[in-house]
């Protein structure tokens, strides 16, 4: 009977071979149709999303959503790199959640480039260096990463997408036992994010911040005193023993990522636009400017102030809206707000992301 189920399995991988091929094939004429036209676009994060989520709402099982996403997201991205090849700058160095988010969205046939600090991703994408580049701009526990923030105010790129990832916090140690942790290191967000973990458990550890987990696994994996807190994927990469797993305060820890390009993303039918405004200081003036986003019926699913730092108690407004801007709506609707606003600038219209 075994014998009969592993020929089975062995018919259907063959067909499903001639079909990836067959995909392939395709691919190759869709990028050889596109070098003849005035369509250069390869990489379409919204054509994507459509498929990814069309594929996800015809399954029936027994595999699971997320096992069609990840599947899918490879065999696109496999298709993806006979049409072109993909420079993909991240936070890095291996192994942290921004390399993680890269894996998701990209899939794994693009060529990644790990950078040291945010600014070098930000630089790498401003300068074409990279065609995209991956960076964290928020928890769901700790708020916004500031200095994103910052870079998406300063440059003028684009946003092209998100991805959310859940974050799972682990101990790690050259050590074998907490006992003789003096120190730990970690990014400023990830030490909050673990601050009671931490007062319970290493209360008197002296603890270090750093631009990025996966320099702190680098930072602990000579020292013996020393532990970090990053994810497991960095215990097996840099040689570390997991002391503890979940370390996280709140257990439904999620960061966001945002995708960066110099292209405009087209619309996905599932989509999220989102743009910096500044208002006169007068009573009144945030109110009116949402009170066109509400009689349109646009749903707001974000809103932070940051201040301008050319003028004290000035701030930038940093808006997230349900839609896409090139529907009439949402087109309309911001430009009657920036009729009104002493700055407005639209960051990028782009899919929502696909947990």
């Amino acid at each position: 009977m075994l014998k009969k189920f592993r020929e089975k399995i062995d018919l259907l991988d063959q067909k499903i071979l001639k079909l990836l091929n067959q995909r392939a094939n395709i691919a190759k004429d869709v990028a050889e149709y596109k070098k003849n036209s005035n369509n250069t676009n390869i990489f379409r994060p919204e054509r994507e999303s459509q498929i990814i989520n069309s594929l996800r709402s015809l399954n029936d099982g027994p595999l699971s959503a997320e096992h069609i996403h990840n599947i899918y997201r490879e065999i696109i991205s496999s298709c993806l790199s006979l049409e072109t090849n993909l420079n993909v700058s991240y936070l890095g160095p291996e192994g942290t959640y921004s390399e993680i988010a890269t894996n998701k969205f990209f899939g794994k046939s693009v060529t990644k480039i790990s950078k040291d600090n945010l600014f070098d991703v930000f630089n790498d994408v401003k300068n074409n260096s990279s065609d995209f580049g991956v960076v964290p701009v928020e928890n769901s526990n700790q708020g916004s990463i500031k200095s994103t923030l910052d870079f998406l105010i300063r440059y003028k790129i684009n946003i092209c997408g998100e991805q959310n990832i859940p974050i799972k916090h682990c101990l790690l140690s050259k050590n074998k036992s907490m006992k003789s942790i003096t120190k730990v290191y970690a990014h400023n967000q990830t030490l909050l994010q673990c601050d009671e973990w931490i007062s319970k458990n290493l209360s008197n550890v002296q603890r270090l911040s750093l631009d990025s987990n996966a320099q702190a696994a680098l930072k602990v994996k000579d020292d013996k005193n020393a532990a970090c807190i990053a994810n497991e994927v960095c215990a097996k990469l840099y040689g570390l023993n997991v002391l503890a797993r979940n370390i996280h305060d709140i257990k439904n820890n999620t960061t966001r990522f945002l995708i960066l390009g110099n292209t405009h993303v087209g619309s996905s039918k599932n989509d999220k636009t989102s743009f910096l405004m500044s208002l006169e200081n007068k009573a009144g003036a945030l109110s009116r400017s949402l009170e066109i986003l509400a009689k349109n019926k646009i749903s707001m699913t974000k809103i932070e102030s940051i201040p301008t730092r050319e003028k004290n108690w000035e701030y930038l407004f940093l808006i997230d809206i349900s839609g896409h801007i090139s529907t009439n709506k949402i087109s309309e609707s911001l430009n009657k707000i920036s009729k009104s606003a002493k700055y407005f600038q639209v960051l990028g219209s782009y899919p929502k992301s696909i947990d």
